[in-house]
């Protein structure tokens, strides 16, 4: 079997000790700074997040208020559609507006003018005679 390194048998330097101290608190010292800079980055990121869930929440908010008015809005234009004259009726009052042929309509003042028209020519027919 192969048998471990043995240990230097060197005395115990006290140099070599110091400079792999530090070098260990290097290392140490460059994790910490690792790991402040993700705990940072994931506190940046997270704020973020909050702030975006946020205002998908008020857009989401904004978008139901928005729908619920337009429903609103279209139930009123139903209801006013149900309140206007359907085809039934319109073709009715178009048989009527046929019948009486409104063209063929005099009005008051053309009545008057032919009543007096004919009493003058009677009023004149009864003088010649």
């Amino acid at each position: 079997m192969i048998n471990p390194p043995s240990p230097p048998t060197a005395a115990f330097d006290p140099n070599t000790l110091y400079v792999v101290v530090k070098g260990l608190e290097s290392k140490v010292n460059n994790l910490l700074r690792q790991v402040d800079i993700f705990k940072n980055d994931y506190v940046k990121k997270n704020v973020d997040l909050k702030k975006e869930v946020k205002l998908l929440g008020d857009e989401l908010l904004d978008l139901k208020r928005n729908h619920d008015a337009l429903i609103q809005k279209m139930d009123l234009v139903v209801k006013e559609l149900r309140q206007t004259a359907g085809i039934e009726e319109v073709s009715t009052l178009k048989r009527y507006v046929d019948l009486w042929n409104p063209l063929n309509f005099a009005t008051q003042r053309d009545v008057e003018r032919l009543v007096e028209t004919k009493l003058a020519e009677r009023h004149h027919t009864n003088h010649q005679t």
